[in-house]
């Protein structure tokens, strides 16, 4: 059962019909995530700004991109998140089998070991953070940035907020489009 009301269209303030416009350009609809953040409305804006700035404004490659949301996504156990990003990651070539071994436990053999640092490092990074290691850190940046690590952190703290958003809310599910670029 859901537990909080989605803002309908008729119902949200001036400045997030703007936000919802803008949202539906890109989705086709407005998502049931950003329908529910517009109770808050002050917070709609700035954390769309912040999701493109880490989602779509980055160097990391887009398959990287959903690898991480999805094993931050199923280590909540977030079926939101889980449902929305596994048909992005399918798009962006992650495959069927690729896909069934993220959302297990491994092994990540058959990934490449860029892939794999990554894959690790979400899945400490949803859980606990703290067990990141120092030759974990390394491993990621043998094959990314300073400025790709920072981006990848902000991407799956991101994706932990609406995680948890969704698994405490427990926001229903939509059907919705990848964001066109």
């Amino acid at each position: 059962m859901d537990r909080i009301r989605i803002v309908g269209r008729d119902e949200a303030p001036p400045e997030v019909q703007g936000i919802y416009d803008g949202l539906e350009e890109k989705f086709q609809k407005v998502p049931n995530l950003f329908g529910t953040v517009a109770h808050h409305p002050p917070a709609l804006r700035p954390l769309l700004e912040l999701f493109v700035s880490i989602y779509e404004d980055t160097s990391l490659p887009p398959r990287v991109v959903e690898l991480a949301i999805i094993r931050v996504s199923y280590a909540l156990q977030s079926h939101y998140c889980l449902t929305m990003h596994k048909a992005f990651a399918l798009e962006v070539g992650i495959e069927d089998d690729e896909l069934r071994t993220l959302i297990s436990d491994g092994p990540y053999d058959r990934f490449p070991e860029a892939e794999r640092a990554v894959i690790e490092y979400a899945a400490d990074y949803a859980t606990d953070s703290r067990k990141i290691t120092d030759a974990q850190y390394a491993r990621l940046r043998e094959h990314y940035s300073e400025e790709q690590v920072v981006n990848l952190s902000m991407l799956m703290g991101v994706s932990r907020l609406f995680g948890d958003m969704a698994n405490s809310l427990h926001i229903p599910l939509d059907a919705i489009t990848k964001p066109t670029a």
